[in-house]
């Protein structure tokens, strides 16, 4: 079966730029757009705003598959929260509507963890209300009032109804979490033990290499598979110091199992991900902590 040609929205920030090399690397043909140039990218660029519908349209005609992963990325920088959520949702719409209409059968979305996780502030509040563990990428949508996490959940939905009118689209939504490469691990504190209060539990312990998660999605777009499909692909933090019962009993005493814990990443069910697309990461943060 021959790769399709692929377009990779947002394709110069990190996650972008990490995809892009995957896809390379595995023989497929990448385009690629972002708002802004980026000097020594691997291929050439089409600057220009998916915000708009008329580019969005143009930039995706003529491809077989979109990675759509141009949104604003952060709820607590950066443009207003109205602002965020009117362009988030406008730049999800535009690249679905043109994709469908064009006659593209893969979609790939940048969802996130923040569909999940409710965090409505800037602020370390652990305990985060989780339904149950392990966590798996069907947990329920709940964003609290985090306009980028609703802007995510609307992505989510919007893929869903496409895939409900063409059973054949493969439409597949990616709960990306903590997404770390060389410019984080720079910032932390490797080597230096944590005191186990300064960790900002779930949502900052599950995470994700780059470069695992630019395996992931070519692997999504190498099966290919009909429907609607949704993964959260978080590892665990190793926490060397304490057991993973010990954190759990301290703060998530109530939460129900479905389940055990799986052995290798214990918070995190990643089963459904490695059926479907045959993908397993590869890399993991280990925290030394404080007793």
């Amino acid at each position: 079966m021959s790769l399709p040609t692929v377009l990779v929205t947002g394709a110069t920030g990190r996650l972008g730029t990490a995809v892009c090399a995957t896809l390379l690397e595995r023989g497929f043909s990448v385009r690629a757009t972002d708002r802004r140039f980026t000097k020594d990218f691997p291929i050439r660029v089409e600057v220009g705003d998916v915000c708009d519908e008329y580019f969005a349209h143009r930039v995706v005609e003529g491809v077989d598959a979109v990675v759509h992963l141009a949104n604003h990325p952060n709820p607590f920088s950066g443009p207003t929260p109205q602002r965020l959520l009117a362009d988030n949702v406008a730049m999800n719409g535009n690249v679905f509507h043109a994709a469908v209409s064009l006659g593209v059968r893969s979609l790939v979305f940048a969802s996130s963890i923040q569909v999940m996780i409710r965090r409505d502030r800037p602020v370390k509040a652990p305990p985060f209300p989780i339904p149950y563990l392990p966590l798996d990428g069907e947990l329920p949508p709940n964003p609290g009032l985090n306009t980028y996490g609703i802007s995510k959940e609307f992505g989510e939905r919007l893929l869903r109804l496409y895939t409900e009118s063409d059973p054949a689209l493969s439409a597949t939504s990616i709960r990306f979490p903590m997404l770390v490469g060389d410019w984080h691990l720079s910032r932390m504190q490797m080597g230096k033990p944590l005191p186990l209060a300064s960790i900002d539990f779930i949502e900052a312990t599950a995470h994700l290499f780059l470069e695992d998660a630019g395996t992931l999605v070519a692997a999504v777009l190498e099966r290919r598979l009909p429907g609607y499909h949704q993964y959260f692909p978080a590892r665990s933090m190793e926490l060397r110091g304490y057991s993973l019962e010990e954190i759990l009993r301290d703060r998530y005493p109530d939460v129900p199992r479905r389940g055990a814990l799986p052995a290798d990443d214990g918070l995190i069910d990643l089963s459904a991900i490695t059926r479907e697309v045959g993908w397993v990461p590869v890399h993991r943060l280990v925290y030394d902590v404080e007793r």
